[in-house]
């Protein structure tokens, strides 16, 4: 069974997601912060993680800044946000994000069927 970390702090939208992942046959992980998110990295394996970049505590390009500099490991990344912008898109892409996907441009179910590709 596939695991899929989903780091987001909006309770709504981590339920509506962990659903329909589930429904899929996913095992889901959920964190509201990238503290909370590092916890499941640790102590389980991870097929793909779902962040968004609006969090409390750390934003999550910075996150993935701070591993890449730490050179740490993390699984394959998608960001899944509502911040749309060139820069974001960039950074993300310097970061080795595997896609970015705007929350509003796309049903749960439509992101999950876009998520099959990456595990």
């Amino acid at each position: 069974m596939k695991r899929i970390l989903l780091i987001e702090d909006e309770k709504m939208i981590r339920e509506m997601y962990i659903k329909k992942l589930e429904e899929e046959g996913f095992v889901v992980f959920q964190a509201m912060t990238v503290k909370e998110g590092e916890i499941f990295l640790k102590d389980k394996e991870i097929n793909l993680m779902l962040l968004d970049i609006i969090l409390p505590e750390e934003n999550g390009l910075d996150y993935l800044e701070r591993m890449k500099k730490e050179k740490r490991s993390i699984p394959p990344v998608i960001i899944l946000s509502n911040l749309e912008g060139k820069n974001y898109r960039e950074r993300a892409k310097r970061l080795d994000v595997k896609d970015y996907f705007l929350k509003t441009d796309y049903v749960p179910s439509e992101i999950v069927e876009l998520i099959k590709k990456y595990i």
